[in-house]
């Protein structure tokens, strides 16, 4: 073959598998990474969105507590107020907003922003409650899909690994062939 010697074929072959190998190990190394920070992000929206749920329901219950004035009610809503604008922005951030699924979530964050807007004087529970499990059902589309992608791997470690079976398969071939 190439009128080289048998040994140097050899050399020569085995240094083109190995350089594969420890690129195909880098490829799947990254992609690996990349999976794992999907993962993250996705507990932080599930975290996110419980936070947010949990401060509606708080707004909500000293909202029907009846107190005396609106500045002592402030004081007991005023910290829930303030996790809800923090778990709603951080959700408008983890979203884009260009994906069909996402502005789903985003409007329905919208409906239950409205829902308790501080003017508003009587929070409906049943309201809320639906608003909550309609955010909660959108949400959970957006984090199957995630989950999924994930599950999947990056696209690049798909061709990795079709690209290393291919190796695999060729280098068997070859030695069956070339013995």
């Amino acid at each position: 073959m190439l009128g080289l010697p048998d040994i140097a074929v050899g050399a020569v072959s085995a240094s083109l598998i190995a350089g594969l190998v420890s690129l195909l190990g880098l490829i799947v190394s990254k992609e690996q990474k990349v999976s794992e920070f999907r993962q993250a992000w996705i507990d932080a929206l599930r975290a996110e969105l419980s936070s947010l749920i949990a401060h509606a329901n708080a707004i909500h219950g000293a909202n029907t507590a009846g107190f005396a004035n609106s500045s002592e009610a402030w004081k007991v809503v005023r910290a829930d107020f303030v996790g809800i604008n923090e778990a709603a922005a951080r959700i408008r951030l983890r979203l884009n907003s260009k994906e069909p699924e996402a502005v789903a979530v985003l409007s329905q964050l919208e409906r239950l922003e409205e829902l308790l807007a501080p003017e508003t004087t009587k929070i409906d529970y049943i309201q809320l409650n639906t608003a909550e499990k309609e955010l909660v059902s959108v949400a959970q589309v957006v984090l199957k899909q995630e989950w999924l992608r994930v599950q999947r791997g990056e696209q690049v470690f798909r061709v990795a690994r079709l690209a290393a079976l291919f190796v695999c398969a060729a280098c068997v071939i070859a030695l069956i062939f070339f013995q």
